[in-house]
């Protein structure tokens, strides 16, 4: 049947009416083969299944007539021992001589079974009956007269099969056996009792599963079992039988169950050819009324993509399909030119807020500009966004930050006028264009507008919201008519208004420009410094206040350049705005691994080296997963090392960077907070990121002896850490008084300029060796603490 596809496929000049009957004759041919086999194989299952049911049927009754004869005859038999003939004989020579052969000849047949019958001695010798028994291959004596068991076992004599049955026999009241029975039955004869039930199956007698006795012509069947469905049913037996497991099997010829499939399958034959016949016929009538509809139909699509309108319709009729069909393609033009309409506004709106979007802002910046050459009017470039609006998506979800977008777009547009441009460039940044504007305190007024209508209260999801907005200006004319230049010209001013409060806005000038261009140059000096090797790690040393000994240190970055040493405050926020502080946050924490290593077999390996890690640096998996490489690889013990992170930045990323600071623990590495006091850490979050260490920030220590508030929340981190179990560092310590005062208070590790200022490595190590114990005086209550 492959052949029919394929010619449908490829033959695209065959006339319709042709290729209908070709798809026609293929389904149904398929929807007859389909039905076909499920019946043939249905009505095979159900045919086997009534066999196989009729089959357990019979044999379990021929089990039980064949099983019930050779109980009652091993039953009958086995009350001869009981008998007093039986028992005088062994005794009496007269009475076996006389009564008990005639007794023994009337037990020649059992039920219908013929059966011989020896009675022997104690000795085994034959004394009465058919005496050739007792001389039988069959191993009897030991068993019978020693052990006083009964056996039974099957022998074959001259191709007959005999079932053999030798027991005991006592006296009344003894143990020891006086003498035994045998009897032989002929299994062949089992069979003559069923030739009255003219049963159809082949019935065969089986001895632990090989083959027994065959009933007249079961040979042939055995020699056909390829072709038969077989039952095997075990009889059921007294318990001396177990031993030969006798049971029979029952066969059928499966042609019992082919005739039948052989005349459906013919039935099937007739029907499928008759319908394959009918359904062509009708195919091709329908085909012809079919095809002029449906040329209607293509001359319509035609004329749609030659002239590119949605508004051509198709008003011819046919059947009932082609109509529908029709209608449904002038549901699918008139889908299509709603979707060329809502493309053309999308292109031109912002999807969720309604307002212009970029291009056509750049659209509308740019015309205006040509406009203002004729005039002399003022126009103004807006740029804002909302300060931490990502919190507002973090805590509260982005169905309630999309509110409030619109909210904040419905609010710009009550405040610029017809001529004015509002649009919102993406996230949670807008612009407007303030035309026609007659000085700069125009904008100035229109920015304190922005600032007060979006700070208002916004009511959503049940609950106010309140949010800032930070605008920054640009003025034109002005430093550039450049469109793109005017808008880069209101980012910067943007910028300098997050940096100098949130809330506010700034107006863009040189000082602005000049800041930018010295921060790209900074950044290519550092990509470059990078590349030439000019950073070096300093190390300012950690001391325990109880014992004036030297613990660990942290390790400072400085960069030296062709013109001196530049202290972290000059590039250091630069290299986290251009993500630079990821390669140099690489190099850090491969040196201070590195020289941890170095120190190793040395009187400094118990130092513990502190690493300060960006926020940037914990910003996503990968920058996490290439540091925790470096340490893994450079063979150096993770307990060695410890990251310092500030408490300001671990508060803004929280659920940001809580699994990823996990990871360090994890490998052994502790956990300082640095800057402790400024930020907003609450006892929860500590105990979450399972800290080690926190660290007094320097502002807190520098004037703690002479500011009392400094002194009472230094003495309240102090408090915190010791309830927590955690390491406290105070940091900035330059003056006697302030390490004397931080021992009272409890502080364990002090850093500053009163013990050593950073220092370089080999600097760093003379300083330790000569001062192996480093010692500051540091008395308590006038006395000196050791």
């Amino acid at each position: 049947m492959k052949f029919l596809p394929d010619l449908i496929r490829h033959s695209s000049q065959i006339h319709l009416s042709t290729r209908i009957a070709l798809v026609a004759s293929t389904l149904t041919v398929l929807f007859v083969l389909i039905i076909g086999s499920t019946s043939f194989f249905l009505t095979r299952a159900q045919i086997n299944q009534g066999i196989q049911s009729s089959l357990d049927n019979h044999a379990a009754l021929l089990a039980n007539r064949l099983s019930t004869v050779l109980s009652s005859v091993y039953t009958t038999l086995s009350d001869l021992r009981q008998n007093a003939l039986i028992l005088n004989s062994l005794m009496d020579r007269m009475t076996r001589d006389t009564t008990l052969e005639p007794f023994l000849a009337d037990f020649s047949t059992v039920n219908g079974i013929p059966v011989k019958i020896t009675l022997t001695d104690f000795e085994g010798v034959a004394v009465a009956g058919s005496r050739s028994l007792a001389t039988l291959d069959f191993d009897w004596k030991h068993a019978v007269l020693e052990q006083a068991r009964s056996v039974v076992s099957l022998e074959e004599h001259d191709d007959v099969v005999y079932l053999v049955i030798a027991e005991p026999v006592f006296y009344v009241g003894t143990q020891s056996p006086e003498g035994a029975l045998i009897h032989q039955l002929d299994l062949s004869q089992l069979f003559s009792l069923f030739n009255d039930l003219d049963e159809p199956q082949p019935v065969t007698l089986l001895h632990q599963g090989e083959v027994v006795e065959l009933q007249p012509g079961s040979l042939l069947a055995r020699e056909q079992v390829g072709k038969m469905l077989t039952r095997i049913q075990p009889l059921a037996l007294p318990d001396l039988f177990s031993q030969l497991q006798l049971s029979i099997e029952i066969s059928e010829s499966l042609e019992l169950a082919n005739q039948p499939l052989r005349r459906l399958t013919l039935v099937y034959l007739l029907l499928g050819g008759g319908l394959l016949a009918g359904v062509v016929l009708l195919s091709i009538l329908a085909a012809g009324h079919l095809a002029r509809p449906l040329r209607e139909l293509e001359e319509v699509a035609a004329e749609v993509v030659a002239s590119g309108s949605f508004e051509h319709r198709f008003e011819g009729g046919g059947f009932f399909e082609v109509t529908r069909l029709g209608k449904t393609f002038n549901q699918m033009l008139e889908s299509l030119g709603a979707a060329h309409s809502q493309l053309t506004l999308m292109a031109n709106q912002d999807v969720l807020t309604g307002l212009s979007n970029r291009l056509v802002f750049n659209n509308n910046l740019q015309r205006d500009l040509n406009d203002l050459h004729r005039t002399r009017d003022i126009l103004a470039v807006l740029l804002l966004d909302l300060d931490k609006f990502k919190n507002i998506n973090d805590t509260l979800g982005h169905p309630v930050g999309d509110e409030l977008l619109k909210q904040v777009a419905a609010r710009l547009h009550r405040l610029v006028r017809g001529t004015d441009t509002v649009a919102r460039l993406g996230g949670d940044e807008f612009a407007l264009i303030g035309t026609h504007l007659h000085d700069t305190n125009d904008a100035a007024v229109l920015a304190q507008k922005i600032i007060a209508s979006l700070g208002e209260p916004y009511r959503i999801a049940g609950q106010d919201i309140y949010v800032s907005a930070s605008v920054g200006v640009a003025i034109y004319p002005g430093e550039t008519d450049d469109a793109g230049q005017l808008l880069v010209h209101a980012d910067m001013a943007l910028y300098k208004a997050k940096q100098e409060r949130r809330g506010n806005y700034q107006f863009f000038d040189p000082e602005l420009n000049r800041k930018a261009q010295q921060r790209k140059q900074v950044e290519e000096d550092i990509r470059k410094a990078l590349l030439e090797s000019e950073f070096r790690l300093y190390y300012q040393p950690k001391i325990d206040l109880e014992n004036n000994r030297v613990v660990g240190v942290e390790a400072l970055i400085r960069w030296q350049g062709k013109h001196g040493m530049i202290y972290p405050d000059s590039f250091i926020p630069v290299a986290e705005e251009s993500r630079l502080i990821i390669p140099l946050g690489e190099w850090i924490m491969r040196e201070a691994c590195r020289q941890k290593l170095a120190w190793q077999g040395t009187s400094f390996a118990d130092l513990r080296i502190a690493i300060n890690l960006s926020v940037v640096q914990l910003g996503h998996d990968d920058n996490v997963e290439r540091l925790l490489k470096i340490i893994k690889t450079s063979g150096v013990d993770p307990g060695g090392l410890e990251i310092e992170i500030t408490e300001t930045v671990l508060m803004e990323h929280l659920e940001e960077i809580a699994a990823r600071l996990a990871a360090f623990r994890e490998l052994g590495v502790s956990l300082a907070i640095d800057d402790i006091g400024t930020g907003y850490s609450s006892l929860s979050n500590l105990k979450r990121l399972a800290v080690d260490v926190l660290k007094i920030d320097r502002s807190f220590v520098s004037d703690m002896d002479v500011d009392s508030d400094n002194a009472a929340i230094t003495r309240a981190i102090i408090q915190l850490g010791r309830s927590l179990e955690l390491g406290v560092v105070a940091e900035g310590v330059e003056t006697i008084e302030q390490a004397e005062m931080l021992s009272q208070l409890g502080c364990s590790l002090s850093q500053g300029y009163l013990y050593s200022p950073a220092l370089e490595v080999s600097e760093l190590e003379a300083w330790l060796a000569q001062r192996n114990v480093p010692r500051v005086e540091i008395k308590s209550a006038g006395q000196p603490r050791s």
